[in-house]
């Protein structure tokens, strides 16, 4: 029964990839002649965009570039749903080839036209290509997030085909999270929904209920499932993906079929292979470096490479660092937006009261000319001056209103500190990672001198045992090496991660520590001359040992750490600069305890700051740096964050040419 299900698969497979071959080509050929006979540049654009979307699988050059002759045109015939259109699909096809920050960057870009031009319906699309964005990231509540921004559209609009599709991912996110009930449950919904359309079913339902019953251990059923889904794609003419084809591998290997495994993963990875798709290489090779583990090691070990060069390209560090950078840029944007609209309905309340008073200006100077109504004006007069005040009263709550919403502003501003941590961290986990490499280099050429042994007539006995513990010595290290690097992430995660603003007893030394370490190295990686690292500078923690565990928010404290010992380096390598002799820069953190509070210096022999500078030093965007180098809401947020969040207090010491100091003290309880 098994067999005959793999060679059923196996037709089926086949049939299918002629039939995608036939319908795409149909549907390309059909679009190119529409392109042809368009009269309106319009029109043109639109062909050029779903050209680009049709395009997208087979050909990903052929799709970049009608892409970018639909976005062209659309500029120059200012057609702003034709540039959503096509930057949304062209974001689309750098998801599928594996440049994440380009795809965010399109999406963002589309979605700032859509709200620029008042184009709601346009938003839907680039929404849902977001939330792909940050699921193929494993960021599965953000992408849900912005599936549901994109359902909620398309539902107003009345575009019920895109809110099935919506479902489909919001289930699919779902049964990312192993939450298999909301999981089934919008599946199901998704399937129940085209059923009554009546407009055929999309086969990544069927392939998303097949993966949740997977997960239930129901194989058959998923096998079920995967077999309605091929069948369906045979219909529509869909291309068989290389991650639906990794699925039907996964399931194989949890039957244990590990030969029928393996020809689907290869199948899955060469259909990934064929449409560029580094998301289903990483896949693939990743499955197929488990699957010959046991049986070829040395297979093994070439999926393994071919795996951890997909997963760099896709998730490497300056690949996060662009992502994290375009998701800051897209939030300062998104409030500057909120700014200027809450300051533009402020200017209309203004010059609404500017116009109400100057009515009854002249109301009151009519009124005061006819003596005859004198009674009557000064009835009316009073209730006018009733009016005034109402309507000032009104203008102070909107002038209210308008500084609370900035001071929540600055208070939820985050300033990417996740981007600040980012080389230091790469610097602190590249010692484990080389031993984990050297380890298992020197743990190969042990294993094969080892089997040359046993494969030896008179083996050598104590040869053997020698070989054998040191391949047991070397993976002890490898783990241990392995286990470092894990908790050096783990760590960063916790800093950098989201605060819930909940107090946890917290480790200060260990805590400074860290921050001064990773900023050193943070500041080091961005003032690069070429592969020159020109900063460099003494750093140094003085601490005290008695300091005990205090409750803080970490990643708030951590934020303020961070903040203050850039600023430091920034100023010592400043005064660097002017190439002062016997000049040697150097930033101190040192920790101290007293009956009721723990005291934290950050201090510097940096440029100083003058008296001036000093007193505004704590004022929101208030910034000594050069324009694109600070915001100046780093201190001001360091400030709350201390004093209104911390209940302590931060102060500042300088002298100009001379030094710079900052004092935190946090108040803490001694549990008795």
């Amino acid at each position: 029964m098994k067999t005959l299900t793999f060679i059923f698969l196996l037709t089926l497979i086949g049939s299918i990839s002629f039939a995608q071959n036939a319908r795409g080509r149909l549907i390309i050929e059909s679009l190119k002649r529409q392109l042809t006979i368009a009269k309106h540049d319009t029109s043109r654009v639109l062909i050029m965009a779903q050209l680009c979307n049709s395009y997208r699988v087979p050909q990903p050059d052929s799709a970049l570039v009608f892409g970018q002759q639909a976005l062209t045109l659309a500029q120059q015939i200012k057609f702003p749903k034709g540039e959503i259109r096509a930057l949304a699909y062209m974001g689309r096809l750098q998801l599928d080839v594996g440049s994440l920050p380009q795809s965010l960057k399109m999406q963002f870009k589309a979605l700032q036209i859509a709200e620029d031009n008042h184009l709601s319906a346009e938003r839907a699309l680039p929404f849902s290509y977001i939330g792909s964005v940050y699921s193929t990231l494993g960021n599965y509540p953000k992408a849900i997030s912005y599936y549901r921004q994109s359902m909620l559209v398309s539902e107003a609009n009345h575009d019920y085909q895109r809110v099935r599709a919506q479902k489909m991912s919001i289930g699919n996110a779902f049964e990312k999270m192993n939450q298999l009930d909301s999981a089934l449950y919008y599946g199901q919904q998704a399937y129940e929904e085209m059923a009554r359309a009546g407009n055929g079913i999309n086969p990544i339902v069927f392939t998303n209920l097949g993966n949740i019953q997977a997960k239930l251990g129901n194989n058959r059923l998923a096998m079920e499932y995967y077999r309605k889904s091929l069948q369906v794609q045979g219909e529509d003419g869909r291309q068989v993906t290389g991650s639906f084809l990794n699925q039907i591998a996964q399931l194989y290997q949890k039957e244990n079929q590990l030969d029928s495994s393996i020809y689907y993963a290869q199948k899955g990875l060469a259909e990934s292979k064929l449409n560029s798709s580094k998301q289903g290489i990483l896949a693939s090779s990743t499955l197929l470096s488990e699957l010959y583990e046991a049986k070829d090691p040395i297979k093994a070990f070439y999926y393994h490479k071919m795996a951890a060069a997909a997963k760099d390209s896709l998730f490497g560090p300056r690949q996060l660092q662009a992502l994290q950078t375009i998701v800051v840029d897209e939030q300062v944007r998104q409030r500057e937006a909120e700014v200027q609209r809450i300051a533009y309905q402020t200017q209309i309340r203004q010059y609404a009261f500017l116009a109400g008073l100057g009515v009854l200006l002249m109301i009151a100077f009519i009124l005061y000319r006819n003596n005859k109504q004198q009674k009557k004006a000064n009835h009316l007069l009073h209730r006018q001056k009733e009016e005034i005040n109402f309507q000032r009263d009104k203008a102070e709550k909107a002038l209210t209103e308008l500084r609370s919403t900035q001071a929540q502003l600055i208070q939820k501003e985050k300033l990417a500190s996740l981007g600040e941590l980012t080389a230091g961290i790469a610097h602190e986990i590249q010692n484990p990672l080389n031993f984990v490499n050297n380890f298992s280099e020197l743990s190969v050429d042990l294993a094969q001198e080892l089997k040359e042994e046993v494969e030896k007539r008179d083996i050598d006995k104590e040869l053997v045992s020698d070989l054998v513990g040191d391949l047991v010595q070397n993976q002890e290290k490898i783990n241990f090496h392995g286990k470092r690097a894990s908790s050096i992430v783990k760590g960063m995660l916790e800093h950098s991660r989201q605060s819930t603003g909940e107090r946890t007893l917290t480790d200060i030394n260990q805590l400074a520590d860290e921050y001064l370490r990773l900023a050193y190295h943070g500041f080091r990686a961005k003032d690069k001359d070429g592969s020159v690292t020109r900063f460099n500078s003494d750093y140094e923690l003085i601490r005290d040992e008695g300091l005990p565990k205090i409750e803080v928010v970490p990643q708030e404290i951590g934020r303020v750490l961070l903040n203050l010992i850039n600023n430091a380096f920034y100023a010592v390598n400043e005064r660097a600069k002017k190439g002062e002799a016997d000049y040697q820069p150097k930033v101190t953190v040192t920790t101290n305890v007293a009956e009721n509070w723990v005291e934290i210096r950050v201090s510097d022999n940096g440029i100083g700051m003058s008296e001036a500078t000093k007193s505004k030093i704590f004022q929101p965007f208030f910034t000594t740096k050069p324009t694109g180098e600070g915001t100046g809401l780093g201190l001001s947020l360091a400030y709350d964050i201390v004093t209104k969040g911390h209940g302590g207090t931060l102060e500042v010491k300088s002298q100009l040419n001379d030094y710079t100091e900052f004092i935190i003290t946090l108040p803490f309880t001694i549990l008795s």
